[in-house]
């Protein structure tokens, strides 16, 4: 989901309002909750949301009667009244209905909540249904919508709940009829090995989970190529895909180094996370961090998976890819290819043409996810001009693991393809 905080706001139970795709969102800090904003007396952004309601669907009802998105390569929500009862009938027993009507995709879901957040594929507040105590609804213009894959997450919330930590209480994949063929994903990695590790880390003062890949064909013909991922507790998950693939020989057999996001509720924001990922942020925890995957991971991986000593590749996705293109940026040295997926902060300028001319970077992002998708496409410009190697795509989707996972094999194989 995408948050957003005033960085040492000397106000945080206050509650502000931005705007998206024509729709006003309220939106405080993440690590208070309504129900701390409610007993100081102050507005809760549940309160915001219900009286922007009334002005966000008298515009969105206008969009929906224009036929036609105001940018026609965004995502916008529109509005239509509708029957509580018909839309009952199509959820049945069910709490989560997703349909397509033309361009518009809605979604339906029941139950009770102070707000519910759209996570995932498509992020959006959703709106209460006039007539309804249990219906909350989304409908969304999106252009291409046929060739689309988009997860929806439910995210409810209640007053005494912080936005970081909810659990979804519905999710599933819709698929337009014209949607890209997804690689096959393995039940469970059979050919190759995941090992769960935990290192002492003398750069972060603390332990840290690493996840590895073996692929099939590990020790056969050679060291394998190796990949640092961020966010590294999903190596899991990209190995389900990645390994049929390496078995039909669509993709290069690479060993997955999956260096796990840090974890810490109680450092506030910026979360943890974001202080090592992102070079802006905290400085000090960022440099350690760096200093952790480079002198301690990649020497420690390189011994016990027998890989080749170097270059390897980084990948990651949102502030993992992030990351991933500041690791390419500081330490072309050790990293040849940078995989990120989703960027949505990235460099202002390139720090040395001539140190990262090496350096091949694939670059991708969702037509769901406006800023991310904007920010990614700036760096595969900046690079492109610059005359170094980069590949951008971009896919009918969001902000979504979905299309992270079917990604990375593609990525892979162009960043290991010769020259």
């Amino acid at each position: 989901m995408t948050l957003v905080s005033i960085r040492h706001d000397p106000d945080p139970l206050a509650v502000r309002t931005r705007i998206e795709g024509g729709e006003e969102i309220a939106f405080g800090e993440p690590f208070v909750t309504d129900q701390e904003r409610a007993a100081a007396g102050r507005e809760t952004v549940a309160e915001r949301s219900r009286a922007l309601l009334e002005g966000n669907r008298r515009r969105a009802a206008e969009r929906y009667a224009a036929a036609t998105p105001p940018d026609a390569d965004e995502v916008t929500r529109v509005w239509c009244p509708r029957d509580p009862g018909a839309l009952r009938s199509r959820l049945a027993n069910a709490a989560l209905a997703v349909w397509a009507e033309d361009d518009v995709l809605h979604v339906l879901w029941r139950g009770h909540a102070e707000q519910v957040h759209l996570a995932s594929g498509a992020q959006v507040p959703m709106w209460p249904v006039p007539g309804s105590d249990d219906l909350w609804e989304a409908s969304l213009r999106t252009p291409r919508l046929a060739e689309a894959v988009i997860s929806i997450s439910v995210l409810p919330q209640q007053a005494d709940e912080l936005l970081f930590g909810r659990q979804m209480s519905d999710h599933m994949v819709w698929r337009g009829p014209r949607a890209p063929t997804p690689l096959p994903a393995a039940d469970s990695v059979t050919a190759g090995v995941i090992e769960d590790h935990v290192i002492d880390s003398a750069a972060l003062g603390a332990s840290r989970g690493v996840t590895l890949y073996r692929p099939p064909g590990s020790g056969q013909g050679g060291p394998l190529p190796a990949c640092i991922v961020a966010d590294g507790q999903s190596v899991g998950a990209f190995a389900r895909i990645l390994e049929p693939a390496v078995l039909a020989g669509a993709a290069p057999a690479v060993a997955l180094v999956g260096v796990h996001s840090a974890i810490d509720p109680a450092a506030g924001w910026p979360d943890m996370r974001s202080r090592e990922y992102m070079p802006g942020q905290d400085r000090r925890r960022f440099n350690a961090h760096m200093r952790f995957v480079v002198g301690e991971v990649m020497p420690w991986a390189t011994g016990r998976l027998g890989v080749a000593a170097g270059p390897w590749l980084v990948a990651g996705f949102s502030n993992g890819a992030v990351w991933s293109i500041a690791a390419g940026q500081r330490r072309p040295d050790l990293f040849a290819g940078v995989a990120a997926f989703s960027a949505g902060v990235v460099p202002g300028r390139i720090t040395s043409t001539g140190r990262i001319a090496g350096v091949r970077h694939y670059l991708a992002a969702g037509t769901l996810e406006p800023g991310f998708r904007r920010s990614t496409r700036a760096w595969a410009e900046r690079l492109q001009r610059a005359g170094l190697t980069c590949r951008h795509h971009e896919w009918v989707g969001g902000h979504d693991n979905v299309w992270w996972e079917q990604e990375l094999p593609a990525a892979l194989g162009w960043l290991l393809a010769p020259p």
